[in-house]
């Protein structure tokens, strides 16, 4: 006897034994998930359970690395604090995100860089619970944006900021977030490309830092010391791309090196040649997301698109700079104009910058 059963009219598969639904169909997910105001993990309406809510950021990031006035970067480019940002949850479902997902990775990244390397090199189920996490930041961050006014001056009627979204590749992504509900098993292929290094202490204390592109479907988060970035939707390909390039990082990272990696990834994502493709198969009783994948992987290469590598690193370091830095309109070219970079020096060899602790230390025997 199948424990599948397929609603006739919207495809949405359910489990015969418990009524759980397994699997949305396309439309169902924007009505009752997107749309609706839904428990984004079991669908519940808040009228029929208990509703706590989830915080976007995690509770446990922001007591270690936050502050009560912390705050994210909309893509309208105004703020919401940290403490608001929240999506729609049941009880029951937050519980078991904190007891299957949040606690251990918490655990895990707020180790030393050495022993979270250790621990990830010793057992690869690490990876994809890291992956699964990253996902979950991911999905809840642009599920907020169906929430948020497009312009806070609400007379101008602009509708919400998630309004514009193609929500296609989002759809996919909450498949996987769902996997602790569903007990879907995911294919190795499906995991997509996740590296973690040392991040550089750049200020006094240990800071948290987000960043991602919804179309490109590339995070980042930097936590204290640990820096993780991601491509949700590449099977690896970036990962075997930038092999090399990536084993030459021996150090830790800092901000703006962080974020030309981030652009790198993020280019070499969007010139995959032929991309992966994911689907679900419900098959003697198992349900599994997996991975159509070509034989070889193989990347756009041409003036085009390094011109273009060049443009995403001023896009994304150009902000950190600061608008009273000596020559920043001749440094913002060179990055434009592909004459810059920061991760390596010229001999291709990593460029360690100090930390806080040794900039303060160098300007005390300086003062001596």
């Amino acid at each position: 006897m199948t424990r599948f059963l397929i609603h006739k009219q919207t495809k949405t598969i359910v489990d015969a034994d418990d009524g759980r639904t397994l699997h949305y169909s396309y439309d169902d997910f924007l009505d009752q998930i997107v749309r609706g105001h839904s428990c984004f993990i079991c669908g519940a309406q808040p009228s029929s359970k208990p509703f706590n809510n989830e915080h976007v950021i995690p509770n446990w990031i922001l007591k270690s690395y936050g502050t009560p006035a912390s705050f994210m970067i909309l893509p309208n480019a105004t703020t919401i604090k940290n403490s608001h940002y929240t999506v729609p949850c049941c009880q029951e479902c937050n519980q078991l995100l904190g007891q299957e997902l949040e606690i251990p990775v918490s655990q895990l990244l707020k180790k030393d860089y050495k022993t979270v390397v250790g621990i990830l090199q010793s057992d690869e189920r690490w990876y994809f619970r890291l992956f699964h996490w990253v996902c979950l930041l991911f999905f809840k961050t642009h599920l907020k944006d169906t929430y948020l006014e497009a312009e806070r001056d609400r007379r101008l009627a602009a509708g919400k900021i998630g309004d514009s979204y193609c929500w296609h590749p989002l759809y996919h992504i909450h498949n996987i977030i769902r996997q602790h509900h569903t007990g879907v098993r995911l294919t190795r292929d499906v995991q997509g490309t996740i590296v973690v290094f040392e991040a550089l202490v750049e200020t006094e204390t240990e800071e948290f830092d987000y960043l991602d592109n919804l179309n490109s479907q590339v995070v980042m988060v930097k936590i204290g010391k640990i820096v993780i970035l991601a491509v949700l939707n590449d099977s690896r390909f970036c990962l075997a791309g930038y092999k090399t390039f990536l084993s030459k990082i021996n150090g830790a990272l800092n901000s703006v090196q962080i974020r030309e990696l981030f652009a790198r990834l993020r280019y070499l994502n969007e010139n995959i040649k032929r991309r992966p493709k994911y689907y679900s198969l419900f098959k003697d009783n198992i349900y599994k997301i997996a991975a159509r994948v070509p034989n070889k992987v193989e990347f756009l290469q041409g003036v085009k698109q390094k011109a273009n590598l060049f443009k995403l690193m001023r896009f994304y370091i150009e902000d950190l700079m600061p608008p009273d830095l000596p020559d920043r309109k001749h440094l913002v070219k060179d990055l434009e104009e592909g004459r810059a970079q920061y991760i390596f020096d010229e001999h291709f060899n990593f460029f360690q910058h100090p930390s806080y602790s040794q900039q303060m230390t160098a300007l005390e025997q300086e003062l001596k």
